[in-house]
């Protein structure tokens, strides 16, 4: 018989039940993570943020190719007449929510970016 099968019978009669000690070591199995549980967390993480991946990609579209598009029509037409008011409209609230949209697609990769070099840095 080993040493720490030993020691955990001996405190499972000092403190009434093995199930107790089974709990503590649990519990401190628990606090330290290994390079394994690290990475199956970063997995579970990264599969968490598959929705908001894909929500990101849907608006970017949605409002990105058609903005992109008019900007490209009104180009165009401007050779052949006067596009002042496609300008403006183009300019006005529409700009300011597709640079919200795309701002939120590009954020998230930037911000982890950023945080890499930052802890990068301080190692």
């Amino acid at each position: 018989m080993g040493r720490a099968t030993m020691l955990r019978k001996l405190a499972g009669k000092i403190f009434g039940s093995d199930k107790v000690i089974e709990g503590g070591m649990n519990a401190i199995d628990k606090m330290f993570f290994t390079d394994e549980e690290k990475s199956d967390a970063k997995m579970a993480l990264l599969k968490l943020y598959e929705p908001f991946k894909l929500a990101q990609r849907y608006l970017a579209c949605i409002f990105g190719i058609p903005y992109a598009l008019g900007w490209f029509v009104t180009l165009i037409a401007s050779f052949f007449i006067n596009v002042e008011v496609q300008q403006e409209i183009l300019k006005g609230d529409i700009s300011i929510v597709v640079m919200i949209i795309v701002g939120f697609y590009f954020t998230g990769g930037t911000a982890e970016s950023i945080l890499n070099a930052v802890k990068g840095v301080r190692k």
